[in-house]
């Protein structure tokens, strides 16, 4: 075979998955929760102090919060997280030693580096800049129309 077709075969490797995307795992993460090892599960560090801090005070509280949605390497025992990079790195910093994560499905080769490596992650910048504020200014507003209400009544 030539190191064409060789490179070929590769890349047609990668993209073949055992699955596809669950979205309603997105909508109802609780639905598909599943207890995984913190040791099979990997994730990117680009996260932010204060998105940690939140979230172990949450835990602490013993607080609702959603599972870690992860995907599933396609050949080995291994997760990465797709969403919740706060939320595992605070059930990291707090020694828990299993958490609650749903289960997107499993991923080709590409799309779990990908994940890994945090392609699919906002940068610390946008939640700074973008995610922090709309989620202040949603608090705010929640705060001021309970207030109006209450006020009116």
């Amino acid at each position: 075979m030539s190191a064409l077709g060789s490179l070929k075969s590769d890349v047609s490797g990668w993209f073949r998955g055992k699955g596809e995307i669950n979205p309603d795992v997105f909508l109802n993460p609780h639905k598909y929760s599943v207890r995984l090892s913190v040791g099979k599960i990997v994730a990117d560090s680009k996260v932010s102090r204060q998105g940690i801090e939140i979230y172990k005070r949450k835990i602490l509280e013993n607080k609702k919060i959603n599972p870690v949605i992860v995907v599933k390497h396609p050949r080995k025992e291994l997760y990465a997280v797709l969403d919740g990079h706060h939320r595992f790195y605070a059930h990291l910093e707090l020694g828990e030693k299993e958490i609650d994560c749903a289960l997107a499905g499993d991923y080709s080769s590409v799309i779990f580096y990908l994940t890994e490596h945090g392609y699919f992650q906002p940068s610390p910048e946008f939640t700074d800049g973008i995610r922090q504020p709309a989620i202040r200014l949603h608090q705010n507003l929640k705060q001021f129309l309970t207030n109006f209400l209450n006020n009116t009544s």
